[in-house]
């Protein structure tokens, strides 16, 4: 009985994974003119409908089970992202992968073959850019070329005019494999020609991309949605973070194994009726006893640290918090927070979770701060932005998301400063930055849908630092700082803030 209990309960966990998880994957197999079989991967965000596409190239060496990343940052905006394994060893061979994968894409209710971007990286990029421009019967809206060669001979001696899709032209200025230049002076011919062409230069990337990658791809996606579907699109995408939150929680999936449960304990219990009772001795008794009181002493133990924190921040709650969830050594933080006037209609979680997890990172940090500024600097979830038509945050619940966002990846790092180089790298690759008309402003806001405008963002940094145990604030002109032991310094910041396009920003 009990083993079927479990299986039940693991195959709802499993259940509760799978709706958990924002995307559904499709491996497919297309076959050519000439019978080669190309495999290929979609990945659709749920729920599943008619979407814009992108279809992805790779680079030398790389493979469908090693676009995980790529795939998932460009689909992370609700694109659908087709990745193909076209041939390593027959560059002849593309054109014939190529028709049989847009072949396939006609056919498919969920996506919108009038909205199609192609994105190439390196020698995929090149493959791509030959095929649109020696097919031009079959041309993409939008064709992005990320670091690949730039400019052909042959290119400009045939004529670029022959294109007829929009170019996107993205590359690092520290590319040692196919020069910068080369890429400016393509984007020249293409504009000559007549080409609508966007030309982005991202300072300090190399050709493989390295750390930056990830970023660059999402980037690449904000300009492909906003592209194909306008600008709307990116403002009321459907987040990876909204599509968990309204997910059915957990327990729905576990009230199968729990009625299985109930239903055999009830079974037992009747069953056992049934059976003569035998006398318990004296010291059975007593020993049933003490159990009870143990256990009635364990319950009332938990519940008082489980169910205080769901309540309001209150005279009862904040009693019991003293004397029961607040450690000795956590006391003097507890009382500084509520000290600042941010606390009305607050949940008591949300205060005990800043005080818990500060002092918790401040315990596994290398770096030694004093307690004015760990206080006013790190345990303090009150941003204030500088400028005057700005308010200060009110929802205060986002250090526990953000600490197990960033913390491990920055709790190796010896020193403030590079811990907030990854963080700021992290940062954007979760959240877009554009202008809007009407941003979110609050922390958990931003993070749950996961685009702000640059104010925003600024704030969200702020936090993500914090977070991490690295004192942050905004100055005067609202750009986050963070004090390295020493002194205050300008943050880092992200390598791209936009890639959008410049008629829709």
């Amino acid at each position: 009985m009990a083993t079927i209990s479990l299986v039940l309960f693991f195959v709802g966990a499993l259940f509760w994974a799978m709706e958990q998880d924002p995307f559904s994957r499709k491996w497919f197999v297309v076959g050519t003119a000439d019978g080669s079989l190309v495999k290929c991967v979609a990945v659709l965000p749920k729920p599943v409908r008619p979407r814009p596409v992108i279809i992805y190239a790779h680079g030398a060496g790389g493979a469908l089970m090693t676009d995980g990343e790529v795939i998932r940052q460009m689909a992370e905006l609700g694109l659908v992202v087709v990745s193909l394994e076209y041939s390593m060893t027959n560059n002849a061979a593309f054109p014939a992968e190529m028709e049989a994968v847009q072949r396939y894409l006609v056919r498919q209710k969920w996506a919108d073959t009038n909205a199609v971007a192609w994105v190439g990286f390196s020698r995929g990029a090149i493959n791509m850019f030959n095929f649109a421009f020696q097919h031009p019967a079959q041309p993409p809206r939008l064709l992005v070329q990320l670091s690949g060669e730039g400019f052909l001979e042959e290119q400009a001696t045939n004529g670029l005019e022959a294109l007829h899709c929009s170019v996107l032209l993205i590359h690092g200025d520290q590319d040692k494999l196919f020069p910068v230049a080369d890429t400016k002076r393509l984007a020249f011919l293409l504009q000559t020609n007549g080409v609508p062409v966007e030309l982005k230069i991202m300072p300090g990337i190399p050709h493989g991309l390295d750390l930056d990658r990830a970023m660059v791809f999402r980037s690449i996606g904000e300009y492909c949605l906003t592209y194909l579907s306008g600008k709307d699109a990116l403002v009321n995408y459907h987040s990876i973070a909204r599509w968990q939150a309204e997910a059915p929680p957990f327990w729905v999936f576990c009230l199968p194994a729990a009625v299985w449960a109930g239903g055999w304990l009830i079974w037992w219990r009747i069953h056992r009726s049934a059976v003569p009772k035998s006398t318990l001795s004296r010291g059975d008794l007593a020993l049933r006893v003490v159990a009870a009181v143990f256990a009635t002493l364990a319950s009332a133990e938990t519940a008082l640290h489980l169910a205080p924190p769901h309540f309001a921040v209150g005279g009862r709650t904040l009693a019991i918090a003293r004397k029961v969830l607040v450690q000795s050594k956590e006391k003097a933080d507890f009382e500084f927070l509520l000290a600042q006037s941010v606390w009305s209609g607050q949940k008591l979680k949300v205060l005990l979770d800043h005080v818990e997890l500060a002092n918790y990172n401040r315990e596994l940090i290398n770096w030694q701060l004093d307690d004015k500024i760990y206080r006013n600097f790190v345990l303090s979830p009150f941003i204030k932005p500088s400028t005057n038509n700005s308010h200060p945050s009110t929802n205060l619940d986002w250090r526990r998301p953000l600490w197990e966002e960033f913390y491990p990846r920055i709790r190796h790092e010896g020193s403030p400063e590079d811990a907030a180089k990854i963080v700021v790298r992290q940062l954007r690759e979760r959240v877009t930055i554009a202008n809007l008309p009407d941003p979110p402003r609050e922390v958990p806001e931003i993070w749950r849908r996961q685009i702000t405008d640059e104010a925003g963002f600024q704030i969200i940094y702020v936090a993500a630092l914090r977070s991490v145990g690295v004192p942050a604030r905004l100055n005067a002109q609202g750009q986050t700082e963070f004090y390295d032991g020493a002194k205050w310094m300008a943050a880092p910041t992200p390598v791209i803030i936009s890639l959008l396009p410049m008629k829709l920003e």
